[in-house]
This record gives C-alpha cells, structure tokens and sequence, in this order.
C-alpha cells in the first residue's frame, strides 16, 4: 500500500509519455579537470544521443571538480567545451542542444558520499525526472527515480590487491545496490555481462550490452597523416627517439606496466635495437620511480620513457606515430585503447582474458599477461613487418564493427524500455548493504507529494546544510 503511494506521488505532475520524456545523467566525469575513460565515452555517446531524441529533454548533473576554479585558456570562444587539461575542443559539448541544460549541485567536502546518495536523487525527483542514468558503477542507498546503471566491470572483485580491502568492499556494496535497485544494466562487454551473472545472479534479461567505439578525437586526427614537423615536435616533447612502442599503463597495477617492461626485455637486443618503450599514465611520482627501478633491473632503462599524465591532444600523435600498442593488461571491462589502435593504423598486443579478444577480435597478437616469456613473443611478433601489415588490416575491418551511432541508439532504446516500467527504484535490501538507515514507509513520511521521504532533506534545506555543508545549485541553461 505504501509503495503503492509512493509511486503515485511520483508520476504525479509528470506529463511525458514514452516519446518525450525527461532524462537525467550523473554527468560528474564530463566536467573534471582531466577527462577519463568514463568521462571521454560519455562525451562521445552524449553528442549523438540529443539529437537522436529531440523531443526529450536532458539534464546534466554535475558537481564542481577540485579544480573547478581555473579559468579556459586564451582564444577558447566562449562557451566552447574546455574542461581543464582535457585537449579536447574538439566540438560543441552536448549541453549546447537545445534539448540539453546543465544542473550543478555542489555539496562542499560531500562527505559520506551525499552528493551520490542525497543531492543527486533529491534533485532527480524535485526535478520530475523520468529516468535517471548511473553511469560509474554505483547507485545511490534511495532513490525514488527509476534508473538505469551502467556496470563497465568487476575487476577490483576479481584481481586482488586492485583496491584496499576497504574499498574493494564498497565497490561490491555500489555495484550490489545497482544490480538490486536499477531498471535495468548496461554493460560495455559480453565478458562483464557474464561475471554479473555469476557473481550477483542478475538475469540476461535485466542486462544490454552496448560497447564503446573508438575515441572520436582520436579517431578524428588518425585520419590526417602525422607529418614530419609534428613528429619532431612530439619526440622533442617526451624525449623520443625514432621508433616507440607505447602503453597507456595508467595508475593501476592491473595495466600491467612491469609484464610489459618484463616482456620488452626479453625480446632479443638485436630485434629491440633503436626501440623504445613508452609507458603513458604512469601516476603518482612514485609509481614512476618504482618502474624506473623495474626497468634498471630489467636492463633497459635507456630504452624506456615513462611519462606521467600526458593531455589527450597529444594522445593520438603518440599512438599513431607509434610501431605498435601493447596493452597486456590482466583485466578490462572492454578495452578502448585497442580500437583507438586500429582507428590510428597500428598494430595490437593485448591479453587473452576478460573482455579484450572480444574487442580485438582476429586483428591482435594475443599474451598471457602472467608470463613474461610470452609477452615477449608477442611484442616479437609486432614488430615483424609483414604480420604488422596484416594486423593493420585486420584492425581497420575490425573497427568497422563499432560504432558511436550504434552505441547512442542503443542506449536510447534501454532508456525507452527501462522508463517504460516506471518503477521508483527503492531498493530497501540495498539500503540494508549500505547500512544505511531504513526508509520511513508510511505514505504520510513523503514531503509534499513528491515521493521524497522525510528523513532525508531537499536540498537547500536547512537540515541538509547543517549536516553536509551549504548546498550550491545552480541551472545551466544550453
């Protein structure tokens, strides 16, 4: 009977049918300082998707980043997307459809995860949203808004050592709440929609798969060739000498940089002999030094740059500039970098696990991550000349499989079928892994017919702010 009550509150007011309807996005990876896998995808998927439903409206969430305070660059035009260090002015962000309006909710400090678990979903319903996605692995303890959540993997519960005990733990507990509470799950790979299954028990049917395609500023530049002047600009930048083979190694141990050290020298020196290894990502400072000691010990330190953050315009230079990319990771929820390689020409070693020969198909060399012997044969392999050419090809064919058209309907037609149920995700179980306290079920507990329960404050209010700090909400209009 309550939740009965609960779910009229909710549809009350709200005049979208299932062809105009409101849609909400956690859009907190699209504005940080430096964009991510998560965010950079989003971006990509978010510029199609707009226009793909014009009679929708969406609202962009978003939190201001630590950084938020620096200002765009001289010569940006007003307006144009200049989230900082990103490199990435390549075209009007999504929020310049008319369709489209920003909301910022700042929760200063957002301790305890409020902004996630409180402001977020507050807002959501105050806002009428029909459908709200998730797209990081996670969900809120209440949520009163059906949604959508996006799983991209589960590699922190399947390699251990990837998080601290601690966070491994609440990583189980945000993904757990997704499963329990969401109208349905997107996964970026078959793989990931498998270790799903197995771990959690959700139904095939609750889960569709839509897998990413290549990064279209990458993509974008590999279709012009990389001429002489850029490349000596590029290898005076980083220190490069003729020939390079590079990894984006990043700060998780799971990339695999010390295997793909551990590989490189073992390909004989002869094979090697004007090569480079470049690791790309390679954060904090310590990480760094601690491969520098890898690759002393290796016997390769004057063949190996190991780069820290380095901005994504200057990304598909050094990837297609490169003799080939090795990504010998020990597991990926999908595998980007591989069709970014094949977007750019070059050839691919990657690992014979999770969801990357799902990705790289017939079009890569394939290692055991684990051995050492065996990345070593395949780097081997990438660098002989004609089974190089034929991984091009392949790769090339390969790509022609994914696409961010495909990729934006997709998602629209799960927000079509997912809003269909109008099912307010409250996920008491969910609550109970959280510990988090037990929604209040009388229908009288809701504050003003909106379906929010009275133990958790709209933001703004004064309960809110004493508890969490001031509340900054801001409208972004297009």
């Amino acid at each position: 009977m309550a939740a009965a009550t609960l779910t009229r509150a909710l549809c009350r007011g709200r005049t979208h049918g299932p062809k105009a309807m409101r849609i909400g996005l956690d859009a907190r990876s699209l504005t940080m300082p430096r964009l991510r896998g998560t965010g950079r995808n989003l971006l990509d998927a978010y510029r199609l998707i707009p226009a793909l439903r014009p009679e929708w409206e969406f609202v962009l969430y978003h939190q201001r980043p630590a950084e938020a305070g620096r200002r765009p660059t001289a010569g940006t035009e007003p307006g144009r997307y200049v989230a900082t260090d990103t490199g990435r002015n390549d075209g009007d962000p999504p929020w310049h459809r008319p369709n489209v309006r920003r909301r910022q909710l700042d929760l200063p400090g957002d301790r305890l995860g409020a902004w996630l678990h409180v402001a977020l979903p507050t807002a959501a319903t105050l806002d009428r949203i029909d459908l709200l996605h998730l797209p990081a692995n996670d969900a809120p303890w209440w949520c009163p808004v059906p949604y959508v959540a996006t799983i991209h993997d589960l590699v922190p519960l399947r390699l251990r050592g990837e998080l601290s005990p601690a966070a491994t733990q609440a990583f189980r507990r945000g993904v757990r709440r997704a499963v329990r509470g969401a109208a349905h799950l997107i996964t970026v790979s078959a793989a990931t929609r498998d270790e799903l299954r197995d771990e959690f028990g959700v139904p095939a049917e609750k889960i569709t798969v839509i897998p990413w395609a290549a990064d279209q500023h990458i993509a974008a530049r590999a279709r012009q060739p990389l001429s002489d002047r850029q490349r000596c600009a590029l290898q005076m930048r980083y220190g490069l000498g003729p020939r390079w083979l590079i990894q984006f190694a990043g700060a998780n141990r799971r990339k695999n940089a010390r295997g793909a050290l551990d590989g490189f020298a073992r390909v004989a020196p002869e094979r090697r002999q004007g090569l480079q290894i470049v690791l790309v990502g390679c954060e904090p400072a310590s990480y760094r030094r601690e491969l520098g000691v890898d690759a002393e010990r290796f016997g390769i330190a004057d063949q190996c740059r190991i780069l820290g953050f380095v901005p994504h315009d200057d990304l598909p230079d050094l990837l297609r500039g490169s003799c080939g990319l090795l990504m010998p990771s020990r597991g990926e929820g999908f595998g980007l970098p591989i069709l970014d390689a094949f977007a750019c020409g070059v050839p691919v070693l990657t690992s014979n696990t999770s969801a990357m020969p799902e990705v790289a198909g017939d079009a890569a060399v394939y290692c055991d991550p684990n051995d050492g012997e065996s990345i070593g044969r395949g780097i081997a392999a990438l660098l002989d000349k004609a089974r190089a050419a034929e991984l091009v090809a392949r790769g090339r064919a390969r790509l022609a499989q994914f696409s961010w058209s495909r990729t934006a309907e997709a998602m629209c037609a799960v927000y079509e079928r997912a809003a269909a149920s109008r099912r307010p995700a409250w996920p008491v179980r969910a609550w109970n892994v959280a510990r988090g306290p037990r929604p209040v079920r009388s229908p009288a507990a809701t504050r003003g017919g909106t379906g929010v329960p009275a133990c958790v404050p709209t933001v703004g209010a004064a309960p809110l702010q004493s508890a969490l700090g001031p509340v900054i909400t801001t409208e972004e209009g297009g």
